[in-house]
């Protein structure tokens, strides 16, 4: 004969007090973890690093976009590589240039709308951050515009992506558990080693 398997006993639904009591035990112990998190040495040494990391990259930020100091100097050689298209009736314009200033500092920039080709002993006024002196733009003596270094547009490129997306992350979740915090810990720490190294 089959042995009868005992039957599950039916299940009570909570009652709407109930309900309302463990949904709001649920509440507390997660305020509780979230506040002991809060708390904790991880939270308030990588939340501070990041304070300070993403106060480097509004630097870098500010410094390619608004406002750098300018050294003087000139040229000592000047290779120009020019557009591969020509308009009818129109001289090839000048897209890229590699300067070697009379201090020996070799400077590739990116131009556009460029026709007259630097000439050797010409002016030239370099653009560089205020503290680790990294060449981020270059005027011609003769042109009010200003080129950039071609190493700027993708540490442009990399310092908006983390501060984007670490702000995006922080808006999400406001670094309540580690990963969020941790992410944006992560992509800091590249976009400031790149803003240095490159």
């Amino acid at each position: 004969m089959l042995e009868e398997k005992p039957k599950r006993k039916p299940r009570v639904p909570l009652s709407p007090e109930e309900l309302f009591y463990f949904k709001k035990l649920k509440l507390l112990k997660e305020q509780k973890k979230i506040e002991d998190f809060k708390k904790s040495t991880l939270f308030i040494a990588i939340n501070r690093v990041n304070v300070f990391l993403v106060s480097f990259l509004t630097y870098g930020l500010f410094s390619i976009l608004v406002a750098c100091h300018w050294e003087k100097s000139s040229i000592r050689t000047a290779a120009c590589s020019y557009e591969k298209q020509v308009e009818l009736n129109q001289p090839p314009s000048i897209n890229a240039i590699n300067i070697i200033t009379s201090s020996g500092e070799s400077i590739q920039i990116k131009t556009k709308a460029l026709f007259d080709e630097p000439q050797v002993n010409d002016i030239i006024f370099i653009g560089r951050d205020f503290i680790f002196n990294k060449t981020l733009k270059v005027k011609l003596g003769n042109r009010e515009d200003t080129f950039w270094h071609f190493n700027t547009y993708p540490t442009l490129a990399v310092i908006l992506f983390a501060l984007g997306l670490g702000f995006f992350i922080y808006n999400l979740n406001r670094h309540l558990n580690v990963n969020g915090l941790l992410t944006s810990f992560g992509l800091f720490i590249l976009a400031s080693l790149y803003f240095l190294l490159v």
